[in-house]
């Protein structure tokens, strides 16, 4: 008998700290403060991942816009400009933005002393 409680306890135990979950304390009507397992929900849009990411590709972008200069990278995003529409697309996506002029710019000044 003793056994049985002894593992309702542990179960309990590892029930509260499994990270999945998060435990809220919560007072019931007599005043007894007790901890309520709630699961924690999944996060449909990872946030952080995309934000990484698009940061990433900003500064990808800004290398290349440095390593070409302006006008060498506009000459290459309008020769995208004239292809089918993925091409398009691609020249959408790295049309000189101004974020990635300031990286360029930055890139610039870091690495060649300008």
């Amino acid at each position: 008998m003793n056994k049985d409680r002894f593992i309702e306890r542990l179960n309990a135990i590892q029930q509260k700290s499994d990270p999945k979950k998060r435990v809220v304390h919560k007072v019931n009507d007599d005043g007894l403060v007790v901890e309520v397992v709630k699961p924690r929900r999944k996060k449909l849009v990872p946030v952080k991942s995309i934000l990484i990411g698009a940061t990433i590709f900003v500064i990808l972008k800004g290398f290349v816009y440095a390593q070409l200069g302006g006008d060498e990278y506009q000459q290459r995003i309008d020769s995208l400009m004239k292809g089918a529409s993925v091409q398009v697309f691609a020249a959408f996506l790295l049309d000189a933005d101004p974020a990635t002029r300031a990286v360029a710019n930055g890139l610039d000044k870091l690495l060649r002393g300008n």
